[in-house]
């Protein structure tokens, strides 16, 4: 392997030269230092070549559904190879699925002909990425905010009849504003999502969905954002991307319609809000007889790929438990003939899990097994990990831990906005620190993480979990929280050059990027050997 054998020939002081052996000094057994440890063996110099490379115009800003992004992964998997894990996809490292790039198609209409109100794509709704195509026709019902949550008392469907029926629901969930709402607490379970309210329809028999955002807020989902972004030729950086419809996805059609097209769709929609914000109790009622709505976008799909490695335990028994470690490799690509980087996003995870694969070549792995996995398209939605945690080469129910590491090579920087709940922060204060994200729902993976970095060093910060622009839910660690797995996200933090072409390599902190990795590595093999796996908990429990 690359780094034993460059290793040994520094160490020994020699010339390779035609395939022999050359003695350099004479003096080389005086001279001699033996080869790194395996914990040493991640070293900032060599995390400064990889970020280097990765953050390289040559890859164009590693934009999705590009030929540079696919030309990472090869490279991705040839340091695993190189590094003697054992391939963990369908493809030999490649985890293949399809992502389809999206525009608006032909065709897209919603209207209520009885009462001649009809409403224009792109301007009053539009399409949910990941809809399925359609033509339907029937009844609209209003279904209060089509959430089924019985842990906390609420079921918008539990008396309402579906079957044949458009299902008309608010985006959001009760009284946003409360502190009480159960809402607020931060769970695993995220009922209010779309795409859950779209299953749940489809399950109760609806043709379709149609979300509204309510007169007295609660909606999030910006109308004239994807308006812009779903149209043909965007670039990679704008362009809208989802997974092929059906894979994990309601299979109705589902759009969203604008605040003020609301109103003109469900004249009582103020009402209906505030009766049931006001009683936490779900309020039903028909909105008209008949409906028609058509749904049709335009896929341009191609095959995304995450690279998938595998280091097998040591244990026969606990062998068949697995943590991971993910680290998305894509970012926003070009636009506008500049290149979006990624050095620090997420140029210096993807370096980080590069250098783990090279430490454990030189290693004897820990009981359980541990998978590498350099996520694609996380920059879209998170779609590499939603994939993958649907056909993961070991069962999620036997994957005992997640640790995502996502830009952790710039020191936070930012000033304060109390209404997200951030301090202002200075780069000159934060050489050092480290945000650990989704501690709270593990109080084993927090105390692994502080005891090993008494190694280490780092200044750790768990405080991001609550508020703060939501970050918790932002990278792809929450694709394993959502379904239980103790999981915890390595974030340097914000700072100016986040999502610009400015996040270069040139002003990434490499020594922090190696006390991460290391870190890492530290928690890795503590989990990997102990006797009971880590706990999980919902905080709001």
């Amino acid at each position: 392997m690359r780094t034993i054998i460059s290793d040994l020939t520094r160490a020994l002081g020699v010339l390779v030269v035609g395939g022999g052996v050359a003695i350099a000094s004479l003096g080389f057994l005086t001279q001699f230092s033996p080869p790194p440890t395996p914990l040493e063996s991640i070293h900032a110099d060599e995390l400064r070549e990889k970020v280097r490379y990765l953050a390289s115009d040559d890859f164009m800003g590693r934009g999705n559904g590009t030929p540079e992004l696919d030309r990472a992964a090869d490279y991705i998997a040839g340091v695993f190879a190189e590094s003697g894990l054992a391939p963990g996809g369908d493809n030999g490292f490649f985890q293949e699925f399809r992502v389809d790039r999206l525009s608006i198609g032909e065709g897209n209409r919603l209207e209520v002909a009885a009462r001649g109100v009809s409403f224009e794509v792109g301007r009053d709704f539009i399409p949910l990425p990941g809809t399925v195509d359609g033509d339907v026709a029937g009844p609209l019902v209003f279904a209060g905010y089509g959430m089924r949550a019985p842990g906390a008392g609420y079921d918008d469907l539990e008396d309402i009849d579906l079957s044949g029926r458009i299902a008309v629901v608010l985006e959001g969930y009760p009284r946003p504003g409360d502190p009480a709402s159960p809402f607020n607490a931060l769970t695993s379970e995220n009922p209010s999502d779309i795409a859950r309210k779209a299953e749940n329809a489809e399950a109760a028999g609806a043709l379709a969905l149609v979300v509204v955002q309510g007169p007295l807020g609660g909606g999030a989902t910006s109308i004239g954002y994807y308006a812009g972004a779903m149209q043909s030729g965007m670039s990679p950086r704008r362009s809208v991307m989802d997974l092929a419809p059906g894979v994990g996805n309601a299979r109705i059609p589902v759009v969203v319609v604008s605040r003020s097209a609301a109103l003109r769709l469900v004249p009582s929609l103020e009402s209906l809000q505030r009766a049931i914000d006001s009683s936490f109790r779900t309020v039903s009622a028909e909105v008209a007889s008949q409906a028609a709505l058509t749904v049709r976008l335009d896929r341009d799909p191609y095959t995304a790929r995450n690279v998938v490695g595998i280091i097998e335990g040591s244990d026969p028994e606990l062998r068949r438990q697995a943590i991971v470690v993910g680290a998305h490799y894509d970012h926003d690509g070009t636009d506008g003939g500049r290149i979006w980087n990624g050095a620090d996003d997420n140029a210096s995870g993807t370096s980080a899990l590069l250098e783990l694969a090279e430490a454990f070549a030189l290693d004897r792995p820990p009981a359980r097994t541990v998978i590498l996995s350099a996520w694609a398209a996380e920059e879209k939605g998170m779609l590499g990990s939603r994939n993958y945690v649907r056909e993961p080469p070991i069962p999620i129910g036997d994957t005992v831990a997640m640790f995502q590491i996502d830009m952790i090579g710039r020191n936070e920087e930012h000033p304060a906005n109390p209404r997200e709940g951030f301090l202002l922060e200075r780069a000159a204060d934060n050489e050092n620190a480290l945000n650990l994200i989704g501690s709270v729902f593990s109080a084993d993976l927090r105390e692994v993480v502080e005891d090993m970095n008494a190694g280490v060093g780092l200044d750790l910060r768990f405080r991001y979990d609550y508020g703060a622009e939501n970050l918790i839910r932002r990278s792809d660690h929450w694709t394993f929280l959502s379904r239980g797995v103790p999981s915890l996200f390595f974030f340097g933090g914000l700072h100016p050059d986040y999502h610009t072409p400015d996040d270069t390599a040139d002003k990434i902190n490499y020594p922090k990027i190696e006390k991460v990795a290391r870190l890492v590595y530290l928690a890795l093999h503590e989990i990997g050997n102990a006797p009971e796996r880590p706990g999980f908990s919902n905080p709001a429990d």
